[in-house]
């Protein structure tokens, strides 16, 4: 087994002085790699981060958080900077917590042609009640390999998913449907996504409680992105 990558660099012959060992708990789990406190600093491991959703890479002697900044609208070449991750992965942005659970093709509907049927689990990870339209909620998007969006079915179904209010540490899990646009496309045209894209604006939240700054996001780029050709 590997032993976890700190966020931490020694120049060379400098001793690990007085050196203490922390369980780490995030979001009320325990993980499995321990944090280290070398001459009173605390160091984490990146393991720890991308649980809360930072996403990190190591390139020749260059340690980055996060991902370059982009003016692309989501599903380019160039994609808007995001919490991104798997189907499976628990993505935090310090309010939400979402989890795409399953990938699956779906019938036409309402005037609409076949598409997919996107399950994610959604949960409050602030200490007041809350929805996804008061925390800056700009589009949700299923992506094609092209780059082009399916139609997303608001209907009574996604409402709640949109504007329903959850409270501390609730959650609740949706089924949302998007389709293609021609209502004749037969189910084998209809290519399978590439991205499920939440896109969020930290300015826009709207409730007075979320102005006063009783809860904030912890990244500058709270979207969700969700690659849908992986699983963990």
């Amino acid at each position: 087994m590997k032993p976890p990558v700190f966020v931490l660099a020694l120049l060379a012959g400098v001793a690990l002085a007085a050196t203490t060992t922390l369980s780490v708990v995030v979001n009320g789990q325990v993980t499995p790699d321990a944090a280290i406190v070398v001459n009173g600093k605390t160091y984490v491991p990146l393991s720890t981060l991308n649980r809360l959703g930072v996403q990190s890479s190591v390139k020749g002697s260059t340690l980055t958080l996060g991902n370059a900044a982009s003016t692309t609208a989501a599903g380019g070449a160039n994609q808007r900077v995001a919490v991104e991750g798997c189907i499976g992965d628990p993505l935090f942005n310090g309010i939400w917590r979402m989890t795409v659970k399953k990938v699956e093709p779906i019938g036409p509907d309402v005037g609409l042609g076949p598409g997919w049927g996107v399950t994610v689990e959604l949960r409050n990870g602030t200490q007041t009640k809350t929805s996804l339209q008061d925390t800056g909620l700009i589009s949700t998007d299923l992506v094609m390999p092209d780059g082009n969006t399916f139609v997303f079915e608001e209907r009574t179904a996604e409402e709640p998913f949109i504007y329903k209010t959850i409270g501390q540490a609730g959650g609740v899990t949706y089924a949302l449907r998007f389709h293609v646009q021609d209502s004749r496309a037969p189910a084998a045209s209809v290519p399978r996504p590439s991205k499920l894209v939440i896109q969020l604006d930290p300015k826009r939240l709207t409730a007075g409680y979320l102005k006063e700054g009783k809860v904030a996001y912890t990244t500058p780029s709270p979207s969700f992105r969700v690659r849908l050709d992986c699983t963990r």
